[in-house]
């Protein structure tokens, strides 16, 4: 299973869904954990941290959104990020 996260859209927001700590454990886990290139950066996160753990990084947000099972955010996508998921997601499955 592939979770993905992306950065998040809001120049404001500062925090990431997915640390590296977090993302070691379920890499462990056996998830495949892939995060955006620069996604932690505004945490104090960087790519090379989350390398570490095991996560993959993935400098396209269209690909990994694509690839995606689960999708990791801090705020609620927006309308044309959720046009970017994987086929046979839809926006009225989200919570």
């Amino acid at each position: 299973m592939q979770i993905a996260v992306p950065s998040e859209s809001l120049p404001s927001e500062r925090r990431v869904a997915l640390i590296p700590d977090a993302a070691k454990k379920l890499v462990r886990a056996g998830l495949d954990i892939h995060i955006e290139s620069g996604a932690g950066v505004r945490s104090g996160y960087a790519d090379a941290d989350y390398e570490a753990v095991g996560a993959h990084i993935q400098a396209d947000q269209n690909t990994l959104l694509a690839s995606a099972d689960i999708v990791l955010r801090v705020r609620k996508p927006s309308l044309e990020d959720i046009t970017k998921l994987k086929s046979g997601r839809h926006p009225d499955q989200l919570p």
